[in-house]
C-alpha cells in the first residue's frame, strides 16, 4: 500500500529539476510538507511555483544550496530541522557528472564532493529530526539517487584523483561510496530484535532524459548520452521517480534498509557488489568522510550523534 504524506515533511536536494522535481511533485500531490533544494535562484523560484499551482499544496518551500560544499549542505540541514523538527522522508537527488577534474572552495574533487560528501554531511546532521519523525514499523526513510552496485573503490589515500582523474574512475569511487554509506548508516542504526526507525536505500534511476546531468559530462559521453542512449532507451523522470515513491512509502519496503535497486527497463533489486560485505569497509569510510567534513568545515564536528559512533 502507498501511504498519503499529509502532515508529514519531506525534503528533496535536486527537486528543482529531472527526478528530483518528478518526486517532489508526487510527495507534494499527496500532501507533504516540502522542502526542494537547487543551486539555481531562478529555476528554484519556477519549481516552487509549478509544485504548488499544480498539487494546490502551498506547503512548498525552495532553499537555494550549492551542495557541492559541505558547510551548504550543513546549512540546508540546520535551516530544515529549525523548521521541521521532524523530518519523515529525505530524497538526495542532486548530482553532477562532470568530465574534468575541479576542486570546490573545500579543497575536494567536485564529482565526489557533490555526489558522495555532501550527501554524507546531510543525512548525518538530518539524523535526529529523522529520528524523531520515524519509530520501528513506521520509520522515516531516505533514498540516495545513484548507481548502486558497482564493484567501485575509494582511493583513500587520494581521494581527489590528484594523480590519475579519470571520469569512469571518478564515477565508480563516488557510486560506490553511496552504497558503503548506505551500508554503514544501516549498520549503525540497527537496534537487536527491532525494525530500525529511519531506514536508507540507493536507486539507479537509469537511463533519464531532461535531468541536465549531461551539461559538463566529457564530449564523447555528452554526444553519446544525447544522440544514442536517450533515443533508444532513456525514460522520463517519473519512472524512477514511481520507483523513488514506492521506496518512501510503500509498506512492502518497510524495514528494508541498505538495499540498492533500479529502475532501468523494470524495477528491481540489486545485487551488493562483493567487496560491500566487508564491515571494515563501511567503518573506514565513516572515519574519513568525518575527518572530510572537519576539513571542509575547518573545525570539529559536534553534531554526530554518539551512538552513531
Amino acid at each position: 500500500m502507498i501511504e498519503q504524506t499529509s502532515g508529514k515533511t519531506a525534503l528533496v536536494t535536486g527537486g528543482t529539476s529531472g527526478v528530483g522535481k518528478a518526486v517532489a511533485q508526487e510527495l507534494a500531490q499527496r500532501g507533504a510538507q516540502l522542502i526542494i533544494v537547487g543551486r539555481d535562484a531562478r529555476q528554484g523560484a519556477q519549481a516552487e511555483r509549478e509544485i504548488r499551482d499544480s498539487s494546490g499544496n502551498r506547503e512548498v518551500e525552495f532553499l537555494r544550496a550549492d551542495l557541492s560544499l559541505v558547510r551548504e549542505a550543513q546549512r540546508v540541514a540546520d535551516a530544515a530541522a529549525s523548521r521541521y523538527p521532524a523530518i519523515h522522508y529525505l530524497v538526495e537527488s542532486a548530482g553532477i557528472v562532470r568530465g574534468r577534474p575541479v576542486l570546490t572552495a573545500e579543497g575536494f574533487e567536485s564529482n565526489f564532493a557533490t555526489n558522495y560528501l555532501s550527501r554524507f554531511a546531510l543525512t548525518v546532521r538530518l539524523l535526529p529530526a529523522l529520528q524523531a519523525a520515524g519509530r520501528p514499523g513506521k520509520s522515516a526513510r531516505i533514498v540516495l539517487i545513484a548507481h548502486p552496485g558497482f564493484n567501485g573503490r575509494i582511493h583513500y589515500d587520494d581521494v581527489n584523483l590528484t594523480n590519475n582523474f579519470g571520469m569512469i574512475r571518478a564515477f565508480k569511487q563516488f557510486h560506490f561510496a553511496n552504497d558503503v554509506f548506505a551500508t554503514e548508516l544501516m549498520r549503525r542504526l540497527a537496534v537487536p530484535g527491532d525494525r530500525p526507525s529511519v531506514t536508507i536505500s540507493c536507486l539507479h534511476p537509469g537511463p533519464t532524459k531532461t535531468t541536465g546531468i549531461d551539461k559538463e559530462m566529457p564530449l564523447w559521453m555528452k554526444l553519446m548520452v544525447r544522440l544514442v542512449v536517450h533515443p533508444l532507451i532513456s525514460h522520463n523522470p517519473d519512472v524512477p521517480a514511481s520507483a523513488a515513491l514506492k521506496l518512501l512509502l510503500s509498506d512492502e519496503y518497510e524495514g528494508d534498509s541498505a538495499a540498492l535497486f533500479s529502475a532501468f527497463k523494470k524495477f528491481q533489486r540489486v545485487a551488493p557488489p562483493r567487496n560491500l560485505q566487508d564491515p571494515e569497509q563501511g567503518k573506514r569510510l565513516w572515519a574519513a568522510s568525518e575527518g572530510w567534513v572537519r576539513s571542509a568545515l575547518g573545525r570539529a564536528v559536534e553534531t554526530y550523534p554518539a551512538f552513531l559512533r
